[in-house]
């Protein structure tokens, strides 16, 4: 085992405590549950985007345990993206854990006195990871394994049927408007009134953070460029998120045989975010097969890079023969591969996808979530439809405050068809007409 590269990433067995820079400035949403569910047995997976918080999160909870009196010893946290430790426990995961027991806590595996909690990070990299921790987890020794991932098709393959029942998924995005702000709005989406309260209790605060929102416009919400101030700065530093999830996270494991053409696809859907996706438009101009374009672009999903959604109908094959509309996870990624200006006409895609993308961390619980749009049969078309609490909640977004009915027509025969209230999502106007509640922006990127 390789035991002085574990004995460098836990550096806690020596100091007795995380070191600060570990722990991020930012206060997570999810922070509070993932600490409730260090009590449970089952396994903790955290998955999401490279670079979006989860070891963050991983040494927030670490500390978190160290603070509440576990022994510093009771603690391991392995990072698999460590190719010398990734290669060695491939073999020897199991050596691995009985020489932590014996030579760090100092007791045997099978007779532990209290429980110890094992981190294992970018755990998608060790082949049959699921098998490997199906093993320990039936045991049923004092063990708590909290693991990270991200490759959503990994660490599906991965859990699969061997840890069915066995693990919770955190799907852990990029920063929501409310922690790039750190304030949050309590209203339900549905009560006018509510919302109305608490669009007038923010009303001194309105000017910052509509300069916050621009900020967020622009930059988008991964945790390690929040206190970045240069634009240029932050979308170099976006760039090479790009590279390496693809170097790490696709190159290595799937068979491609050209890797620059995968690099320019995600650069050239960075122009058409909020759009529906022409397959064969992508295919003619990177001259590849339209098979490629759509693999490529699962693996592009697969990594958290963009999302695919699809068309909404209560018939399931409908809704997978239509075109699927395009969003990214983030923002400010997509914007760092543009090359062009972020006029007001970007602004409004940009503000459609911040809307998708805060829906997305909605629906969180789900290793899939599904949003949908709409369309209709004469091109009336909805942008985003979810379910949320059994109901079907449809949003418009319309960046302006000058919106007529004619402006909302799809949104409006939607509600009718499927018996729904409506929400359009505005540049700063707030107010309620039959079934649908016109709702600022700002204040409803802080109210999810």
């Amino acid at each position: 085992m390789m035991l002085d590269e574990i004995i460098i990433q836990n550096a806690w067995w020596k100091t007795g405590h995380v070191n600060k820079a570990r722990l991020g400035i930012i206060k997570r949403q999810e922070f509070k549950l993932l600490i409730q569910e260090l009590t449970s047995k089952k396994i903790n997976c955290l998955i999401g985007p490279r670079r979006a918080g989860k070891t963050t999160l991983m040494y927030g909870m670490i500390d978190y345990l160290i603070n509440s009196g576990i022994a510093e010893r009771n603690i391991l946290y392995i990072s698999f993206d460590n190719p010398k430790i990734r290669l060695s426990l491939q073999k020897e995961f199991d050596e691995m854990m009985m020489e932590y027991s014996s030579l760090i806590i100092r007791e045997p595996i099978d007779n532990l006195s209290n429980t110890a909690y094992i981190f294992l990070d970018e755990i998608h990299k060790l082949e049959d990871w699921g098998n490997i921790l199906k093993y320990w987890h039936d045991v049923g020794l004092k063990i708590k394994f909290i693991v990270s991932g991200s490759s959503s098709l990994r660490i599906l393959k991965g859990s699969g049927e061997s840890l069915l029942g066995r693990i919770y998924f955190n799907l852990i995005l990029p920063l929501t408007f409310s922690e790039f702000t750190g304030r949050q709005v309590e209203a339900d989406l549905y009560n006018f009134n509510e919302i109305q309260k608490a669009h007038d209790s923010l009303i001194l605060e309105k000017q910052d953070l509509l300069i916050k929102l621009n900020d967020y416009i622009l930059k988008g919400g991964f945790p390690e460029i929040f206190s970045m101030k240069d634009i240029e700065q932050v979308y170099d530093a976006l760039k090479l998120y790009k590279t390496l999830t693809i170097n790490r996270d696709i190159l290595d494991l799937k068979d491609i045989k050209d890797p620059r053409t995968l690099s320019d696809l995600a650069d050239l859907l960075s122009d058409f975010m909020s759009q529906r996706i022409n397959y064969s438009r992508f295919a003619k101009i990177l001259n590849i097969k339209v098979d490629t374009v759509k693999s490529y672009i699962s693996y592009l999903e697969e990594c958290f890079i963009i999302y695919t959604a699809y068309m909404y109908s209560k018939k399931q094959v409908i809704s997978t023969r239509k075109e699927k509309k395009l969003f990214f996870v983030d923002c400010g990624l997509r914007n760092s591969l543009l090359l062009k200006e972020i006029d007001e006409l970007e602004k409004t895609k940009i503000i459609e996808n911040l809307v998708f993308s805060h829906v997305l961390s909605l629906k969180k619980r789900d290793l899939f979530p599904k949003i949908f749009y709409w369309m209709d049969k004469v091109k009336n078309e909805v942008d985003i439809v979810f379910t949320l609490n059994g109901k079907i909640i449809p949003i418009e977004v319309k960046y302006t405050n000058e919106i007529v009915r004619k402006d909302i027509k799809g949104l409006i025969k939607f509600c009718g068809i499927f018996e729904t209230q409506g929400i359009v999502i505005t540049k700063d106007l707030l107010k309620k007409e039959e079934n649908i509640i016109y709702i600022p922006a700002w204040i409803f990127l802080l109210m999810v």
